[in-house]
């Protein structure tokens, strides 16, 4: 059943003022706020129906109502004023790009404990699976005959490095053939496409070395681990402020929901298409159905896309903080692009 024009007014003016002072609307109070003239008994006629179709709760010990998860999700999809795209950037990763790093998964939680910052509310970033990252260089250093550090350099900026030993002594001839045989052979393509196959094509060039062993281990802990989204918490803390947290024993059980393990925390799709909203429920049945999340993500050129969002109670000023986070976003992409990708992968 579709709602009337006066029953979407009503409404929104519900969710309005429930996020600005967290107390329930009633009828009175909405007749002062509308822009058209209607009596309270008018208004309190629609709200009930608005409650029966779901979209409006009634608090135990108040007259008056309050949106339910169905509400908010109507709110944000149809009847909340979007904000304008001013087109400019956020000026807060300014200061970001002056600490010049140089890695991506650093910059990417340096990324969420500002829009923590920023907003006041916890905030989710998650790394893009690395599947397409490519290795830039591979080098070994000897140590002595039998031990090794192998170093791998990604396009991104990451730089790997792990001391592993041999079963056998291993010639600096050897070492150099091998480290040569591996730039020549495996830098440049996607992780996916390092497949057992091709490693066989440095075992041949390389020949028999005790090196090949714990390099090859080591370069599918490697896929292994870039290919696994990194999720990054911030702010857990912020979320203490508000009133629907002030029950200790049900902040608790949040907080250690979402700190336990923070794969809770991955967007219900992978895929976000600009700012995507997940409001009470849609978060699934635990303790984060009792919270919204908002997410907007960032590319990361050919390698992919990540997601950088915050997390709070449902009655949040989703207008507000979704044109905040997509001007962060937008900043994210373009420190992104200037910090990694070349110019032709940066555009997009």
């Amino acid at each position: 059943m579709e709602l009337s024009s006066r029953q979407q007014k009503i409404l929104a003016a519900v969710v309005e003022h429930y996020i600005a002072t967290g107390e329930p609307a009633g009828s009175k109070m909405l007749c002062d706020s509308l822009d058209f003239t209607v009596s309270p008994a008018t208004v309190r006629n629609e709200m009930s129906e608005l409650e029966e179709m779901g979209y409006l709760e009634k608090p135990h010990t108040s007259a008056g109502r309050i949106p339910s998860p169905r509400g908010y999700r109507l709110y944000v999809d149809e009847l909340m004023e979007q904000p304008q795209d001013t087109g400019e950037e956020d000026p807060s990763l300014q200061s970001m790009m002056q600490t010049k790093v140089r890695e991506l998964d650093r910059l990417i939680q340096e990324a969420g404990r500002l829009i923590s910052s920023l907003t006041n509310y916890a905030s989710v970033a998650v790394t893009p699976a690395m599947t397409q990252i490519s290795i830039r260089q591979f080098e070994i250093i000897a140590v002595d005959k039998m031990n090794f550090v192998i170093v791998v350099v990604t396009d991104s900026g990451t730089v790997k490095n792990k001391m592993v030993r041999t079963m056998a002594d291993v010639s600096k001839d050897e070492a150099e053939l091998l480290t040569y045989v591996l730039n020549q052979t495996l830098t440049g393509l996607p992780l996916s496409h390092i497949t057992a196959e091709r490693f066989d094509i440095v075992r041949r060039a390389a020949g028999l070395s005790a090196l090949l062993a714990p390099v090859a281990e080591y370069l599918a802990e490697l896929i292994e681990e870039l290919s696994d989204q990194k999720v990054f918490l911030e702010g857990t803390n912020k979320l203490l402020r508000f009133p629907e947290y002030r029950d200790m024993h049900k902040a608790q059980v949040l907080l250690d929901y979402m700190e336990d393990d923070r794969r809770h925390l991955l967007p219900a799709t992978r895929k976000i298409d600009g700012i995507q909203f997940f409001i009470g429920p849609e978060n699934g049945e635990n303790p984060l159905s009792d919270t919204s999340a908002i997410y907007a993500k960032y590319d990361i050129g050919k390698i992919g896309q990540g997601v950088i969002g915050i997390v709070g109670p449902t009655r949040m000023d989703y207008a507000k903080l979704s044109a905040q986070l997509s001007r962060f976003a937008k900043g994210l992409n373009k420190l992104i692009a200037e910090t990694f990708l070349d110019e032709k992968d940066g555009d997009r």
